[in-house]
């Protein structure tokens, strides 16, 4: 999953202060890992591209869904293989590492993922305002498979998380 953050107000300077602290907390917490890559994007704002984000820490990984893991009783115990694969909360907490770094530097920026399963964008921030809330939609298809579908970020979701 491609992770951008564009800084809508800033300078180099700006992005090359939260792609080092960033790289910094990431490697203090010790529990992600990622490719911070600086560009310009074609608009000439400062953007880095994070990818691919993975855990420290090899675990039981059962899928990039949202909410917690569906156990099907009727093909029984089934042993999660051991990845560094992120799951819905391991995104959260690095969606919230982020917005961290960006709020000690009073970041304006847009930031977002492109998941595999949702079309468009995940917004993670936009601009000043951090993403708080995480949820998605049950739905269930004509087998009666529960389907999660990840909400990409309503507005009610956003706080004001710095000065303006």
């Amino acid at each position: 999953m491609a992770y951008t953050i564009t800084i809508l107000d800033g300078k180099e300077s700006t992005q090359s202060k939260v792609l080092s602290y960033l790289n910094a907390r990431m490697a203090k917490e010790g529990i992600f890992r990622a490719t911070l890559t600086p560009f310009v994007d074609k608009y000439g704002r400062h953007c880095i591209k994070v990818k691919p984000v993975r855990l420290v820490k090899a675990k039981p990984y059962c899928g990039n869904h949202p909410g917690p893991c569906a156990i099907n009783p009727f093909f029984g115990p089934r042993k999660k293989p051991n990845s560094t694969y992120l799951e819905w909360n391991d995104w959260v907490k690095f969606h919230n590492l982020v917005n961290r770094v960006l709020n000690r530097f009073h970041v304006n920026a847009d930031v977002w993922s492109t998941p595999l399963d949702v079309r468009g964008k995940m917004w993670i921030r936009k601009g000043r305002k951090a993403r708080i809330l995480y949820d998605w939609t049950e739905r269930f298809d004509e087998f009666g498979r529960a389907i999660r579908e990840w909400n990409k970020g309503t507005d009610d979701q956003f706080e004001l998380s710095i000065a303006q």
